[in-house]
């Protein structure tokens, strides 16, 4: 497993270097990451990844920031995966995102050692972006250190970046975020009481409030698999997101119900992988006509779920990506 090293505490080495913000380590983050773990094996030398924390938009541009694909812890366990010999986390602000890229790069060199620096295609570093990878290259042949830049990853005929997987999280398009990412897209929390009414109509649900931060799912119904705390399979279940018009809550959790499922999750932490959106959020005009629709969505999260291959995921696991 690679080390967590402090950027402040580095002392120079031979080493292969990627540098990039990594939101949700989609199948293009993979590529690159993997591709640095490769080269330097290649070399006999170490590799290295820098990342930084907070997302940087977050902090230039939070207005307009949809919100993170994933938890800093959960990036961090995803970066693990791909097996890298050390990663260094750099606290983002704008006194960092104030300096010029000379001046960044420098220090990355003096302290790492680099001899290679690999990064996206439209990776830029400094005020305004303006070290895009022509100057970084630039910078790098001044410095002592080679770039390479990485094409961007394609699928079907879309440019997989986190931009977009943020989008389509929102629109609720689960799986187009899961092909980008190369794995189903997950939301966790602590489970919470709720008003019970889903126990109550035949449906109860494992009801939680996803961390503060990330994108927001758009709302609907989907068909999902749950890991619960201490578990290693996941469980069959189907998700509702939304502020249940019908009962005219106006609070917006997830509500997980799982199928065959009997137990008290109350103050457990619980994933849910949201695998396809099986509905549009509505308001019925009373209980009943709800509960005969989500007869319908249980019956058609269970064929779904027939022909789904969950050993080939998920959430916690190292094989994810």
């Amino acid at each position: 497993m690679p080390g967590q090293v402090s950027f402040q505490e580095m002392e120079p080495a031979t080493r292969i270097v990627t540098i990039g913000t990594f939101d949700g380590v989609h199948r293009g983050h993979a590529k690159l990451i993997a591709s640095t773990r490769d080269r330097a094996r290649e070399l006999g030398a170490q590799s290295t990844i820098v990342t930084f924390e907070p997302v940087p938009a977050s902090v230039l541009r939070p207005d307009k920031f949809a919100g993170r694909i994933c938890t800093a812890g959960r990036k961090l366990t995803l970066l693990e995966a791909l097996e890298c010999d050390e990663i260094v986390v750099i606290e983002f602000d704008r006194t960092l995102a104030a300096r010029t890229p000379e001046d960044f790069l420098a220090e990355l060199k003096t302290r790492t050692g680099l001899i290679e620096l690999w990064v996206g295609e439209g990776f830029a570093l400094g005020r305004n972006r303006v070290g895009d990878v022509k100057r970084i290259t630039e910078i790098g042949n001044e410095l002592g250190f080679r770039t390479v830049a990485m094409p961007r990853v394609v699928d079907g005929g879309e440019i997989i970046s986190s931009s977009s997987i943020r989008k389509a999280v929102e629109s609720g398009d689960v799986e187009f975020a899961a092909e980008s990412l190369g794995r189903p897209f997950s939301v966790s929390g602590e489970v919470i009481h709720g008003a019970h009414l889903g126990r109550e109509i035949g449906f109860p649900t494992a009801n939680f409030f996803p961390p503060e931060g990330l994108v927001q799912l758009g709302d609907g119904i989907f068909v999902s698999l749950a890991l619960l705390a201490g578990e290693t399979t996941p469980r069959p279940a189907m998700t509702y997101v939304g502020t249940r018009p019908t009962i005219n809550s106006g609070v917006r959790q997830v509500e997980t119900h799982l199928l065959d499922f009997e137990g008290d999750l109350y103050g457990q932490s619980i994933e849910v992988a949201m695998l396809a959106k099986l509905r549009e959020d509505q308001q019925f005009p009373n209980l009943d006509a709800m509960i005969d629709q989500l007869a319908v969505d249980e019956s058609r999260a269970r064929a779904f779920l027939e022909t789904y291959d969950t050993a080939s995921i998920f959430l916690s696991q190292r094989s994810a990506i």
